[in-house]
């Protein structure tokens, strides 16, 4: 299976519905690292008794759901030439690409917060070809605020020495330990690099050693995704395409590189990227609990599925009460890329056979 094929498998709805007597509820969609969201009459869930068909799930409440694997490495490497403070497109006084970048990392860190280790480097960040050594923001878990608190304090200025930047990628990876979970680098850039040479110079190409950065980083284990962000004039297409193909992670389909023009193709590529390198899983760890586990619907892709403690085909809480485990069918069914999984309480699952 492709990564983007499970992309969406990545993505797992906790919905919690009780029974009341509001008609209020609050809505949308959650994932790895939703946030908590109230009725919106009373602000709190009602825990009682469970009310006929027509009431339960009057009420909702999302809650983060903890997608149980080993979170993968990510480390962003970032353009901040000035050619960055444009807009895309056709309109270069527009939104600036910088801006719409720092909008779309903010939505993946945020996403992704608990199932991702991001880390950030950017270039150039001495003068206007320099690279300071080490990242701007270190890998870990949980690094949204830190990354986007650097970015929105940053902007755009300098050339393009992507290939220093990516030899200072191989630096950082070298610098801490494996991640059997995978290791990965989002090379993102809006232009041709440049400042090459030995000593470096401004205007100098330096194509074919950011094609032997990323081939180095494959060699090391790291696998490098590929962004261009703008204009396919205003790109090395050829040298995107290379470094995509050798970094171990090409898009399918023409380009192979992930190309984006606008906000809305930035988001999507983006969150392709981030949401891919998630290992898909069976089990989902509940921030938590429902007043009565007894009461409970789970679903998978809209469908109810059985509870089934004999762990051969449906779901249980597993190991603990804190865990649903899909099993059999169920599972499977996940693996292959349905969208959601719900978990209903306060309403009575069918009996299924």
């Amino acid at each position: 299976m492709s990564r983007l094929q499970y992309l969406h498998a990545a993505l797992f709805p906790l919905l919690l519905l009780g029974c009341g007597p509001s008609s209020s509820a609050g809505s949308g969609d959650t994932d790895g690292g939703g946030t908590t969201e109230t009725d919106a009459t009373s602000g709190q869930i009602d825990a009682g008794i469970p009310g006929d068909a027509s009431s339960c799930g009057a009420q909702t409440e999302e809650i983060p759901l903890r997608i149980i694997n080993d979170p993968p490495d990510l480390l962003i490497v970032l353009d901040k030439s000035g050619s960055m403070m444009l807009g895309p497109g056709t309109n270069p006084f527009g939104t600036s690409k910088w801006r719409l970048m720092e909008d779309a990392i903010e939505t993946i860190t945020t996403t992704y917060d608990t199932n991702i280790r991001f880390g950030l480097t950017a270039f150039p960040t001495a003068d206007i070809c320099g690279i300071v050594p080490g990242a701007q923001v270190d890998i870990a878990i949980d690094n949204a605020s830190a990354i986007n608190s650097w970015m929105n304090g940053e902007g755009p200025d300098g050339n393009t020495p992507a290939h220093l930047a990516l030899q200072n990628a191989s630096d950082i990876y070298a610098g801490i330990p494996a991640n059997p979970a995978g290791q990965y680098v989002l090379f993102a850039t809006d232009g041709a690099p440049n400042c090459g040479g030995t000593p470096v110079v401004a205007d100098t190409d330096s194509a074919a050693e950011t094609l032997a950065a990323v081939t180095a980083l494959r060699n090391q284990g790291v696998n490098t995704f590929v962004l261009g962000f703008g204009s396919l004039f205003g790109l090395d297409s050829g040298l995107l395409e290379d470094a995509a193909d050798a970094g171990g992670e090409p898009r399918p389909g023409n380009p192979n590189f992930y190309h984006a023009n606008d906000a809305n193709s930035l988001q999507q590529a983006l969150l392709a990227i981030a949401g891919g390198i998630i290992p898909t899983t069976c089990s989902f760890a509940l921030t938590s609990l429902p007043p009565d586990p007894a009461a409970v619907t789970v679903s998978v892709a809209g469908m109810p599925i059985p509870r089934d403690p004999a762990h051969n085909n449906g779901w249980d809480y597993h190991p603990d009460v804190d865990t649903i485990t899909l099993f059999g069918a169920a599972c499977t069914s996940v693996q292959e890329g349905d969208t959601s999984v719900s978990f209903v309480f306060g309403c009575p699952g069918p009996v299924i056979d």
